[in-house]
């Protein structure tokens, strides 16, 4: 089974609740979106697997994690604005 990992950006520059709340919504229709299209693809979505920290907080140990999420994934989908997000752009471009 493919393994996709899904970069999205998550808290943006304002850190604003109602835009996590949209992203997170987002990335919940993309990921749903994926599953009916592909039902063969395992989806890694660390804003899904991550979501018992609180994305207010310093996000260190959430990266590392996600790093190691990267690594189980056969391939990197991004979505969003990700050129815009810190975490994004550590997803797509690992050794920056």
């Amino acid at each position: 089974m493919k393994k996709i990992y899904v970069a999205h950006p998550l808290r943006g520059d304002t850190r604003n609740i109602g835009e996590i709340a949209r992203n997170i919504n987002r990335i919940t229709h993309i990921c749903t979106s994926i599953s009916k299209s592909h039902p063969d693809i395992l989806i890694l979505s660390p804003i899904h697997a991550f979501s018992f920290i609180s994305s207010f907080g310093p996000q260190e140990w959430v990266l590392a994690q996600c790093r190691g999420l990267l690594e189980l994934a056969d391939e990197l989908w991004v979505f969003g604005n990700w050129q815009e997000s810190e975490g994004c752009r550590m997803e797509v471009f690992p050794s920056l």
